[in-house]
């Protein structure tokens, strides 16, 4: 699903700001460790200072003389908080101190810092202080071996860094600009990205209401687009069932189309080439298109150009269709019983009788089941626009039809093989669903012949849609009434039809009701020698 631009904007804002608050964090967080590097820096200086003096003064010695020389000394620098401790390396008595009389202080041998300097000349520490343990201390001990004391000095953590606070704030504010700057360039990005989104919608919603079956390809053949009407054409052009829509281009039918690629592989005209070709299959004649794009992408258009009827013309054909196919069993059922007014009883025995009561029986079962079939076709493009749609498993209406008609299977010696799964859930109409199977069935039942194999798919499915496959190896249809089969009234065989009860109205209710749930569905020769409908069924 597409995000909007408002939702794009506020994931980017959310992103910039929680990056800007990490890297604020991390800057934070290096210029303390630098500060305090550079503290513990200064702090060496001070020992070293101490090392100088009581060495040059004292022979390295350290006594009460040097107390005052120590107090001048601190007094030079400006930290108001500096501390300095001397230690001794013998007991760790502490000699010197600048907030604590020494006879009070523990054994300092042991603090972090001074056990580091004894080791590796220098030690550092941060830790809370036990003369003040309300605040925080950043130590630094030195270690001259020429000397049997160790120089420490520290200095208040909250005291060092009170005046680091305004530079943060001006860095915090440096920051927060910077971020408010690219928020704006984010948001003039995603109003272009906008634009960009809204103009391929635009291509998506025409690809979908497209009146011709429309894909793009990239450079390598790959498909990027496509709308349902051309994977229906590629079903129908291609001798077999495409488990993938981009496998069309390299069926034998589209052997031009390959051709024309690759010659325009190389080209170095400005001009877009374009290319235009037909295919014939089943009878219907496929007008294919392809255009190759500056960036080597490519766009094939298939148009089924056999269909060309008008709505006025299939409304008259209707009307025409209507009263002749009425107008015959009326015709009979009158003349029959004319006849049995103009002679009955003296010139009509009670078995010729009979005989004519039961052709004008016959005659009238099979006018009731023309109307019934116009009142369901009827009924079907009366509700086109506001029929009920809900989730309905496919298969369990499949099984109970397959019950239903299980005694006419028997009769004609017609074995079923149903593949669909055991739930395949639509959201459709379950009447019209089982309207379409039922007029499928019974079309085979009565014109594929004794003996044959129904079988019934699903064998593909996408994001979309289902793609069925109803087919016998029966006696099969012509070539040149593959086209017209779907037609109201239109019968391959008109007496046979008649024979059977036929009204040449079930496959025309079988194409509205697949159009009601957004499908397509067109016949062809089954590879078994007998009729394949391919239909689609929206998910």
């Amino acid at each position: 699903m597409a995000l909007r631009k408002s939702q794009l904007f506020a994931i980017a804002l959310s992103l910039s700001l929680f990056l800007a608050v990490i890297f604020m964090l991390y800057q934070f967080g290096r210029e303390h460790r630098l500060q305090i590097i550079a503290t513990q820096n200064e702090l060496q200086g001070v020992n070293e200072r101490v090392y100088d003096l009581i060495s040059f003064k004292y022979s390295g010695l350290y006594n009460d003389s040097c107390r005052n020389e120590l107090d001048e000394l601190l007094e030079s620098y400006d930290e108001t908080a500096l501390r300095l401790t001397i230690v001794s390396v013998k007991d760790g008595s502490v000699l010197y101190d600048t907030y604590a009389q020494e006879q009070l202080l523990g054994n300092h041998l042991l603090r972090p810092e001074v056990e580091q300097a004894l080791a590796d000349g220098n030690g550092y520490d941060k830790r809370k202080s036990s003369v003040k343990p309300y605040e925080e201390y950043i130590y630094a001990a030195a270690y001259n071996k020429d000397c049997d004391f160790v120089v420490r000095s520290a200095v208040s953590y909250d005291t060092k860094f009170a005046n680091t606070y305004p530079s943060d704030r001006y860095l915090l504010w440096f920051e927060l600009f910077i971020t408010a700057v690219f928020v704006v360039i984010m948001y003039y990005v995603l109003r272009h990205m906008g634009t960009s989104q809204l103009a391929k919608e635009k291509l998506l919603a025409h690809l979908r209401i497209a009146q011709e079956g429309l894909a793009i390809f990239d450079k390598r053949r790959r498909l990027i687009l496509a709308n349902k009407l051309f994977s229906t054409y590629g079903d129908l052009i291609s001798a077999t069932h495409l488990q993938s829509t981009q496998d069309i281009i390299y069926q034998p039918e589209f052997y031009n189309v390959r051709m024309f690629l690759e010659k325009s592989e190389n080209s170095t005209d400005g001009n877009e080439p374009c290319f235009a070709d037909k295919i014939e299959k089943d009878g219907r004649t496929y007008s294919v298109r392809c255009v190759r794009f500056s960036d080597k992408s490519f766009e094939i258009s298939i148009n089924d150009t056999t269909i060309v009827e008008a709505q006025t013309l299939l409304k008259q054909q209707l009307t025409q269709n209507v009263a002749h196919e009425f107008k015959t069993p009326v015709c009979s059922i009158q003349g029959y019983l004319e006849t049995i007014l103009a002679n009955y009883p003296e010139k009509l025995s009670e078995d010729q009788l009979r005989h004519f009561l039961q052709r004008c029986y016959s005659q009238s079962s099979r006018l009731n089941n023309l109307v019934k079939d116009m009142s369901q076709l009827m009924e079907v493009n009366a509700n086109s626009h506001y029929i009920e749609k809900e989730q309905v498993n496919l298969s369990s209406i499949l099984r109970n039809l397959q019950q239903e008609i299980n005694n006419k299977l028997v009769e004609q010696q017609i074995t079923v093989e149903n593949n669909i799964p055991e739930v395949l859930l639509l959201n459709g109409n379950a009447s019209m669903l089982y309207s379409i199977f039922r007029n499928l069935f019974d079309n085979a039942i009565s014109y594929a012949g004794k003996g044959c194999k129904i079988k019934v798919d699903c064998y593909r499915s996408d994001s979309e849609f289902y793609y069925f496959s109803f087919s016998d190896n029966g006696e099969g249809v012509p070539h040149e009434h593959l086209n017209r089969i779907f037609e109201r009234f239109y019968r391959v065989d008109k007496g046979r039809s008649r024979k059977l009860g036929g009204t040449g109205l079930g496959l025309a209710i079988v194409k509205n009701a697949v159009l009601l749930h957004d499908g397509t569905i067109s016949a062809r020769k089954s590879d078994g020698g007998g009729l394949e409908f391919v239909f689609t069924l929206r998910r």
